[in-house]
């Protein structure tokens, strides 16, 4: 047996916890010595107390957490619970990682603007491209990656297939209920159309050239997406152009990552003088 020092130690908690629940009775020590009053725990009460910290980090009150040690929960249950719990963590810190990486780019948007750097914007001329097109509307920008993904299983890497890209008609990914057209290049005249369900059917066309595209390309995770839309709309104003049609973006290199870090991606606008 241990003393209460002892088992803190063991148990890695303190010794004035072991002592509140003692004396809520939530986990009493095994042993009290008539004569001295020390108190002395059993390694055999690690789980008990395993049981109740879990609990107590899923954010049960301790009434709560003493009924369910009365009712003998089983270990099945409660892994499930910390299951439920560490996916909804998880999912809260991704959250907050982007709205980091969200707030980084418009500090450096705001950086930019008061030192007046312009932005690295390349204008090209874009020739038609043949693709694999699928234009439809999606409610979420997950929507559209799981669209993504079953092009990738049904148009496998293999020479004849090139890069992807989407052009939004209206919304954009940060937008619910966007007009989308996602797209894969292809070298070929024509090619037979691919179903990806009954209704999702990618048609082979033909992208029309545009004379005076301009372009930025963005590194990182789609939250540096408004900055390569802001620099462009930044030089267009001040070059005194305007958008002639639907922007596109090109996956340059296509992420690898869950937070799309590695990932490159070309905006493209095309633009015409203001005449």
């Amino acid at each position: 047996m241990f003393t209460v020092g002892e088992f803190s130690q063991v148990a890695q908690v303190s010794k004035r916890l072991l002592r509140y629940y003692d004396e809520i009775g939530l986990l009493k020590p095994v042993h009290t010595d008539q004569f001295t009053g020390y108190r002395y725990y059993s390694a055999e009460q690690l789980p008990q107390l395993n049981r109740i910290i879990a609990l107590k980090d899923l954010g049960l009150s301790l009434e709560q957490i003493q009924s369910i040690m009365h009712d003998n929960i089983s270990s099945d249950e409660i892994q499930g619970m910390l299951l439920l719990k560490k996916a909804e963590i998880e999912q809260q810190l991704q959250g907050d990682l982007q709205r980091i990486r969200n707030i980084e780019t418009r500090l450096r948007s705001i950086r930019n603007a008061e030192t007046h750097h312009m932005p690295d914007v390349i204008v090209k001329q874009v020739p038609a491209q043949p693709v694999l097109s699928l234009r439809t509307m999606i409610e979420t920008f997950d929507t559209g990656m799981m669209i993504y993904g079953a092009m990738m299983k049904a148009l496998p890497q293999k020479s004849g297939y090139g890069l992807f890209g989407v052009i939004w008609h209206s919304g954009g990914f940060f937008e619910r209920d966007s007009d989308v057209e996602i797209c894969r290049m292809i070298d070929a005249k024509s090619h037979p159309e691919v179903a990806l369900t009954d209704d999702l059917i990618m048609c082979y066309k033909e992208l029309p050239a545009v004379p005076t595209m301009a372009t930025y390309v963005v590194r990182g995770a789609t939250e540096r997406m408004h900055y390569g839309y802001g620099a462009i709309g930044t030089w267009a104003e001040v070059n005194h152009y305007r958008f002639s049609d639907a922007p596109r973006e090109v996956f340059l290199e296509m992420p690898q990552t869950i937070d799309s870090r590695d990932g490159v991606i070309e905006i493209q606008f095309p633009v015409e003088p203001i005449r």
